[in-house]
Formats: structure tokens, C-alpha cells, sequence
């Protein structure tokens, strides 16, 4: 691991895949993010990671292991010392060390668990137990399936009263200027959304690529 040199941003090169995997990986991050760019004991650390004590100094003790945290000083006291680490405020791990493809499959996973779990309890509190799938297949033989009554009502998602869920994979055509209007809108939908402050929490994957099932190339 070591600091680039050159034009701004600075960030630090990591050239080892055990480091790689977690500064690519979101939810490590978030647990080394307390001391990036900024010197902080574990105390401190526990606080904004919502962590107890113990736990706080086993993630330090393997950070500090991994070479991605360093000690920088030591606060005497009555007792033991108050030790401060400090990691590099960003990271910048070239793709032979680690590929996208990896560094994106990770993620989704990691976050796609959290959204079935959480997908799951949306739907128990917003649908009766006798609700369920209705599915089909369409003249073109692609298939679907719909949230349906038994008695044939089929749940609308833009419904004022709709239980607040989006989940699926769509097939679509589009030319590749199409499919590039189509990458800028879905980013200037969802950006005014991020980082606020304020309002509840909502899970949101939103995934676009050219299908390469048929023709591995």
C-alpha cells in the first residue's frame, strides 16, 4: 500500500487483494470509514459505528494487521493509554488486482441479502396471507408472474394505498443510444435521493447491462 504522487485527488494504491477485498467492499468500509482521512481512538470509533467496545478492537486489531490502519500516537492517562489510529481518506485498487465484475458481485450480494430480508417483511405487513403469485406466459413465450388476489385482483404498484415495493428483472430492447438515455435517466432519478438526510430508509438496486447470456464475448 502507498500513496500516489501527482495531480489531486491523492488517494493510496493498493496493489494486495486481501486489502483490495475490503476497501472495495461497501459494508467494510463503512466500519474502517471512522478513521479515514482523520485520527480516532476506538472509542470514538464504537460510537459512530454503533459497535461496542470489544468488537470495535477486534476490527481495529485487523485492520492494523491488514496494513490499512496504522497507530499514530498514544494519550497518557491513569490506567491504560488512549490509543488513535489513523487510515488513508480514499483508495485506489487497479482492476488486474481486483476486477470490477468481483468488486460488483461482492456488493450486489452483500446487499441483495439485506433486500430479500427486508423485501420479506414488506410483504407480510402489506398483503394478506391469502394473496399470492399469479403467474403466466405471454404469446411471445416470455413468462411473468403478478401479485394477485384469489378472487383475480391484481395489486397495482402505482395504487395510492400500494404497499412500497419494486422488485424485478426485465428483459427490454433498445438501441445502445436508447439504452444510453436510458442509464442518464435512471441516474438523474434516483440522485436528487442520495445522501439526505431526513425522511425513512428504502432499499433501491438498480442494475443495467447488455445481455451477454446467449453469446459469451
Amino acid at each position: 500500500m502507498k500513496a500516489s504522487g501527482g495531480s489531486s485527488p491523492p488517494y493510496t494504491l493498493i496493489t494486495e487483494r486481501r486489502q483490495a477485498e475490503v476497501v472495495t467492499s461497501r459494508d467494510e468500509l463503512r466500519r474502517l470509514a471512522p478513521f479515514m482521512g482523520h485520527e480516532a481512538c476506538v472509542s470514538e470509533a464504537a460510537r459512530r459505528l454503533g459497535l461496542g467496545i470489544t468488537a470495535t478492537y477486534k476490527l481495529v486489531a485487523r485492520f492494523v494487521a491488514l496494513g490499512l490502519l496504522e497507530e499514530t500516537r498514544q494519550q497518557r492517562r491513569a490506567g491504560r493509554a488512549i490509543r488513535y489510529y489513523r487510515a488513508p481518506a480514499t483508495f485506489f485498487v487497479p482492476f488486474h488486482v481486483l476486477g470490477l465484475e468481483e468488486i460488483g458481485e461482492r456488493n450486489r450480494l452483500t446487499q441483495l441479502h439485506r433486500f430479500e430480508r427486508s423485501f420479506a417483511a414488506s410483504v407480510r405487513h402489506g398483503f394478506a396471507p391469502d394473496w399470492g403469485a399469479l403467474t403466466g406466459a405471454l404469446p411471445s413465450g416470455e413468462t411473468y408472474y403478478e401479485i394477485a388476489s384469489p378472487d383475480g385482483q391484481i395489486w397495482d404498484p402505482l395504487a395510492d394505498d400500494a404497499t412500497l415495493i419494486l422488485s424485478g428483472w426485465n428483459l427490454i430492447r433498445a438501441t445502445p443510444q436508447e439504452a444510453r438515455t436510458l442509464q442518464r435517466g435512471l441516474m438523474a432519478l434516483i440522485t436528487p435521493y442520495l445522501n439526505r438526510e431526513g425522511g425513512e430508509q428504502y432499499l433501491l438496486g438498480t442494475f443495467l447491462c447488455r445481455d451477454h447470456a446467449d453469446h459469451q464475448t
